[in-house]
């Protein structure tokens, strides 16, 4: 399994979603534990799953 690699990035576009209350928990504990913002530890959840996503064949 790849590495997950928590990294700032650039360019961002602002966006609404709801998340659910037990995932934005974990989201700010690895945020503090990583003294990252929750949204690079989001953007870095959402990279790794697009470039993990298994594809049904």
């Amino acid at each position: 399994m790849k590495e997950f690699i928590i990294r700032k990035r650039g360019n961002y576009i602002q966006r609404t979603c709801r998340i659910e209350e037990e995932l934005l928990d974990k989201l700010e504990e690895l945020s503090y534990a990583n003294n990252q913002s929750v949204n690079s530890i989001i953007n870095a959840c959402i990279r790794f799953a697009l470039e993990n996503i298994a594809k049904e064949e």
